[in-house]
């Protein structure tokens, strides 16, 4: 038996299905102090049982979860008879379009992105449970007035025959007519009886209350005085016919009251005939339903519209584009599909809060509504994503004009609850039919232009193209791929030897990490090491390079193979990362390696996001020990006064510099400045891709300190390289 809630929590109970704790609790905490009752599930197979002991009212369904995902449980909870009804929410910390047309493929009625916006989140709650309980009342209240109907419908029917028989038995039973008669006095519902040319004989009390004519009012006039308007021909002549084969007929009608004012009704009407089959009387059972119909008209809105800006949602923007594509199909023109995506919104609900944030959606909502033309769709699908249909001719003069307009009008500055808010947007376009027939193909390609054009600075429009959403798949098999990686051991780290240009000995090593997938196979670095760092892996993945370079470094000492110094390259997002010193230390420290065994190789860009911190975290990296040195110089700011505030100890000559140094003066040039610049200032000197014996001796001879490249070794796997330092190979030997 389930127990009864509402006399402890009104507002509903919510099933809260997340892997992730914090979130868990965040969104739990959230929806009890709102007033809802809220189960939990850390995992799909729990859900699916805790949601089996008791429905809920509404599900908050995590797609990414270890075992069954969101996607199995969603499918599985709709094969349920019980469950099929209940709301079922996604939660997503992707921003992924096929995801959501699975999740609405499979029953899911919203999503909600990670990470959570409080308001947004109890909006859709609130939205969603009370959607599902007025379509629960209205069922109930449907199959109450359908009961009813039948029910009075009956009675009148066993009233009529009654006054039937009084009739031809010469008032035989008195008694039974005056029980019709307090039936037909008492009841609710408007009860009206017409002799057999439709005109009224009868009427009930409780017609002349919800009509408001009395009774002597309509007593031989036609029933037809009480339809508002022109009678519909059609509808008429099905209840004739219904009348005429069945003796009943209901339905719904429009109503005139007498002050004026139309409502709604339910009509049921039968006829009552005598032993002959002669229609003795009509007798017409009819019900207000203004409340009704005002609940369905909500739920009607609720379904199509979004809550928060009362745009279209998806459902409604589905079906208006289809219309628009069959009349620019007629018409011989296009339909364009614009994805928009207000830049860095973010920003906005972290500075000044999720009400500031949902009034700044609802103006952008309200511009965009009075910027596009009449016909035009406007659609909100979620956070600060809007979508637009525009019909238009094959140059496309219409949408690049709107696309302008959109892009100059969300640039002034917008005042908000006497806030200033400055706001910029990104567009993605895909055109109907030469990107896709569908919209939910157009709008997929879309958001691949949209995710081209914040690609490539933000606040400008971009077109689908067929190479673009080549590059995006790529793109995101390769994001999808790296967040296992780790975990997978599928990241192995390779040793390229720096060679002494004086001694000919190895004085130490780059670590160089490699990626070799199942599925995409060997990933060059300069393909997924970028991704790495837009997505945010990248802090793990250089964490695990420094414990395997420093696990490496201790196993050549245990193995009395020598002391060698690795250089680890360190990353822009590492760089920005407060704990990153720390870790350093602490890594070295686990494995008893000595600091001077270990060196940081960092990029001019890697440092000049903020100069100051960059100067205060390799200081510290310097104190603890560890060298320094600067990769790629001369290829990125190369700022003469960040080079002399930064503690670097070494320079690295990059190899684009290298590759001509012996045939091109300019490049000669280069290499013997960076040189002398760098012994000017204390720090040693390391050239890049060396690979020709002519390279190596230009720069031996320059007075360059070390090498690294193909001449002497390629990058080797940890056991290579141990075989290779065993073996005490010397340059010079070459």
């Amino acid at each position: 038996m389930h127990r009864d809630l509402s006399e402890y929590h009104t507002k509903g109970e919510v099933l809260i299905v997340e892997d992730t704790p914090a979130s868990l609790k965040l969104l739990s905490d959230l929806l009890t102090e709102a007033g809802y009752y809220v189960r939990q599930a850390p995992n799909g197979e729990l859900a699916l049982w805790t949601a089996q002991s008791r429905p809920p009212e509404l599900i908050l369904l995590d797609i990414r979860m270890p075992g069954i995902d969101g996607f199995e449980v969603c499918r599985r909870l709709k094969e349920i008879p019980e469950l099929q009804q209940v709301p079922v929410i996604f939660l997503s910390a992707q921003h992924d379009t096929d995801d959501k047309v699975r999740g609405f493929a499979l029953g899911g009625v919203d999503f909600i992105a990670k990470p959570f916006q409080t308001e947004e989140i109890l909006a859709r709650a609130d939205a969603h449970v009370r959607l599902g309980r007025a379509q629960k009342a209205l069922a109930a209240e449907r199959a109450h007035l359908e009961q009813r109907v039948a029910e009075r419908t009956a009675e009148l029917a066993a009233t009529a025959q009654s006054l039937e028989l009084e009739v031809r038995q010469r008032r035989a039973n008195e008694e039974l007519l005056r029980l019709a008669g307090q039936v037909f006095e008492a009841t609710l519902d408007a009860i009206v009886i017409t002799d057999p040319a439709t005109n009224i004989v009868a009427a009930n009390p409780a017609f002349s209350k919800i009509s408001g004519y009395t009774a002597q009012e309509v007593i031989g006039q036609p029933v037809v005085m009480l339809h508002a308007g022109q009678v519909n021909t059609a509808t008429y002549a099905t209840m004739v016919q219904s009348l005429q084969n069945g003796g009943h007929w209901s339905g719904e009608i429009l109503a005139r009251r007498k002050n004026g004012d139309t409502y709604p009704g339910l009509l049921s009407v039968s006829s009552v005939r005598d032993a002959d089959g002669h229609v003795l009387n009509h007798i017409a059972v009819f019900m207000d339903i203004t409340e009704r119909k005002a609940e369905q008209h909500l739920i009607d809105f609720l379904s199509n519209h979004d809550a928060l800006t009362g745009l279209p949602n998806r459902l409604l923007a589905r079906q208006r584009f289809e219309h628009a594509a069959a009349a620019a199909r007629r018409d011989g023109q296009c339909v364009a599909v614009l994805c928009l995506d207000l830049d860095r919104f973010k920003s906005i609900n972290d500075s000044y809060g999720p009400h500031v944030g949902d009034k700044t959606l609802q103006v952008v909502a309200r511009f965009l509504s009075e910027t596009v033309r009449e016909g035009d769709t406007v659609t909100r699908q979620g956070g600060d994503e809007f979508q637009i249909i525009v019909q238009d001719d094959v140059q496309l003069g219409a949408t690049l004009a709107l696309a302008q307009r959109i892009l100059d009008g969300l640039r002034r500055e917008l005042i908000i609850d006497g806030q200033p808010i400055s706001l910029t947007s990104s567009i993605g376009i895909a055109i109907s039919p030469s990107d896709g027939d569908s919209f939910d193909e157009l709008v997929r390609n879309a958001d691949t232009a949209l995710f081209r054009a914040k690609e490539t600075g933000r606040d400008h429009y971009a077109f689908f193209t067929e190479r673009m959403d080549a590059e995006i798949r790529d793109k995101l098999a390769i994001q999808g791929q790296l967040r296992g990686a780790i975990a997978r051991g599928e990241f192995e780290v390779h040793y390229q030897p720096q060679m002494c240009l004086r001694t000919g000995v190895m004085l130490g090593a780059e670590a160089l990490l490699r990626w070799d997938n199942a599925v995409l196979g060997k990933v060059p670095p300069n393909r997924f090491i970028p991704l790495a760092e837009e997505y945010g892996l990248i802090t793990a993945i250089g964490e695990w390079v420094l414990d395997t370079v420093c696990a490496q470094i201790r196993a050549w000492h245990d193995a009395g193979v020598g002391d060698m110094k690795v250089a680890v390259n360190l990353s822009g997002g590492q760089f920005a990362h407060d704990g990153t010193v720390a870790f350093v230390e602490n890594t070295l420290r686990k494995y008893g390696v000595a600091p001077a065994s270990l060196g940081i190789e960092i990029t001019e860009g890697t440092v000049m996001g903020d100069p100051d911190k960059a100067v205060a975290a390799l200081k510290k990296l310097k104190n603890i020990g560890v060298s320094i040195s600067l990769d790629d110089f001369g290829t990125g700011y190369s700022s003469l006064g960040y080079l002399k505030r930064f503690p670097i100890d070494v320079l690295k000559i990059d190899k684009s510099f290298v590759d001509d140094v012996t045939t091109n003066a300019n490049d000669a040039a280069i290499a013997l400045s960076v040189i002398s610049l760098a012994h000017n200032l204390n720090m040693r000197v390391i050239a890049e891709g060396v690979e020709t014996r002519a390279q190596m001796e230009f720069l031996a001879q320059r007075g360059c300190d070390e090498m690294q490249g193909y001449y002497f070794s390629r990058p080797l796997a940890g056991p290579a390289f141990t075989a290779l330092m065993r073996e005490r190979r010397n340059l010079l030997e070459l």
